[in-house]
């Protein structure tokens, strides 16, 4: 039996080893704790590194499928190899099969009673027996009239002489000048009128103009004459341009937009403002209140102002309206891209498009308004989907759809108030079609030519009228002023 010193000794070492296991553990430990520590700090930056890459990956995807029918851009920008749902169309069904629909009178050709020209054909021998028709008996006519351009004659020249007379008291006089004609050599009104229309109506460059004008007129005409006729036009029409913006801030119902564009190297916005008969154009380099307030026509407006959501037009007109079909492509994306807010999108959706076909069968109806009971069951749905949305996860569209419902319902509290402010966008069509064709305007001064020169033809156009008579009123001095009804 170990004497009781030998087991002390024995006990001692035991403790000893067990110190040395607990400093060993504890060394373990500290590793681990240490370890685990690094492991929740690189499990954190993870975290927010795959958040970050997830915001990124979904907005990515949903620039990558941003078309005409979810964002803001044009159907041009379209790509014709991505696959995507059929259009959806704001315009309603009419139920009509395609084609001239019945009782449509259709634009037929017909032929006139009075042919410029007349051809006769005769038979020579007869089509039974192959005997000589010289002197057969008339049996009839069939008429057949071609309609066809004249081969280009070239310019017709007038020349106008100025006489001048000696009177008995010794003054001589001379015979006014008529308007346009009075240098030694000059284009007309109309071959003006028709440079003008190709550059500016349809946007084509002065040589290419001038190549059409000397192909089909047999008018060859210089490049810098063609270049010279927006300065001519810009002078011509200081009055128009005046009259035109006074009227547009008098109309009740105004549509404004604007739309980046370079100019002399730089970056511009062309603002237009107009209504269903005028339209007026302006060149800023800045697209808010500063840009706005310019072009003269918004900050004396007491209408009611239709425009997308820039912030920079609440400072104008007594009321406004926004673009719903900014709205519903704003809808759209939200379904298709942030699961998250698609419900109350999509229900959003069906009370903005459920107000258009209540308005829309409205009018058809006779009537000029909703009734009060008709209204105020639009604006129960519609506060309920925005209750709905901020119940859910934060986004910058309910916010605005809560603080400005009656700018986006005004067009049923008012029949005069369109439910889109796509007016405004098919006035600056053009001029994305003419940045499209040239990427803009070498100088300032082309680029304001240009707008005003534009206004003239988008109004011309609105009212009606030939726009190549109203040019070849304006380059004989005689400028149209439109009509405001």
């Amino acid at each position: 039996m170990p004497s009781s010193h030998a087991l002390l000794e024995q006990l001692l070492a035991r403790v000893d080893n067990l110190e040395a296991d607990l400093a060993t553990k504890d060394k373990i430990i500290q590793a681990q704790a240490t370890r685990i520590t690094r492991l929740e700090t690189e499990n954190t930056r993870l975290r927010e590194e795959n958040a970050q890459l997830k915001a990124e990956n979904a907005e990515l995807r949903r620039r990558l499928g941003q078309d005409s029918t979810n964002s803001s851009q044009p159907p041009s920008t379209d790509k014709p190899w991505k696959k995507k749902p059929a259009p959806r169309s704001l315009r309603q069904r009419s139920g009509n099969k395609p084609g001239k629909q019945p009782g449509d009178p259709g634009t037929t050709l017909c032929q006139t009673p009075t042919p410029d020209q007349v051809i006769d054909h005769y038979p020579h021998v007869c089509g039974g027996c192959e005997a000589p028709l010289p002197v057969a008996r008339p049996a009839g006519v069939r008429a057949c009239q071609v309609f066809d351009l004249p081969e280009p004659a070239g310019l017709e020249v007038t020349e106008h002489r100025y006489h001048q007379l000696r009177c008995a008291c010794g003054h001589t006089t001379a015979a006014p000048t008529e308007p346009g004609a009075s240098a030694p050599a000059c284009y007309g009104p109309r071959i003006a009128a028709v440079g003008a229309y190709l550059t500016s109506a349809h946007h084509l460059p002065v040589e290419r103009a001038g190549e059409i004008m000397g192909d089909l007129l047999a008018a060859r005409v210089s490049t810098g004459w063609l270049a010279g006729l927006g300065k001519r036009a810009h002078t011509l029409l200081e009055g128009f341009d005046a009259w035109a913006r006074h009227a547009i801030t008098a109309s009740p119902v105004v549509h404004a937009d604007e739309t980046g564009a370079r100019a002399a190297g730089a970056g511009h916005w062309v603002h237009v403002a107009g209504t269903a008969v005028l339209t007026c154009y302006d060149l800023h380099p800045k697209r808010g209140r500063e840009a706005m307030g310019a072009f003269g026509i918004l900050p004396a407006l007491d209408g009611v102002l239709v425009t997308d959501a820039l912030g920079s037009y609440t400072a104008y007109g007594s009321a406004h309206q926004l673009c719903c079909a900014h709205l519903l492509r704003e809808l759209n994306a939200l379904i298709e891209f942030e699961p998250d807010h698609a419900a109350w999108a999509a229900n959003m959706k069906d009370v903005l498009l459920g107000a258009r076909d209540l308005v829309a069968q409205a009018r058809s109806a006779g009537r000029t308004a909703l009734t009060g009971g008709e209204l105020d069951g639009i604006g129960r749905r519609y506060g309920r989907v925005v209750a709905f949305a901020k119940a859910g996860p934060h986004h910058g569209l309910i916010r605005r759809l809560d603080e400005r419902r009656a700018d986006y319902l005004r067009f049923a509290a008012d029949f005069a108030v369109p439910f889109t402010n796509n007016a405004a966008e098919r006035d600056l069509r053009m001029v994305k079609l003419q940045v499209k064709v040239s990427g803009g305007w070498r100088t300032l001064d082309g680029a304001r030519y240009f707008c005003r020169l534009r206004s003239f033809i988008s109004t011309a156009r609105k009212q009606h009228h030939a726009v190549m008579d109203k040019l070849a009123e304006l380059f004989a001095g005689n400028v149209w002023i439109p009509s405001t009804t």
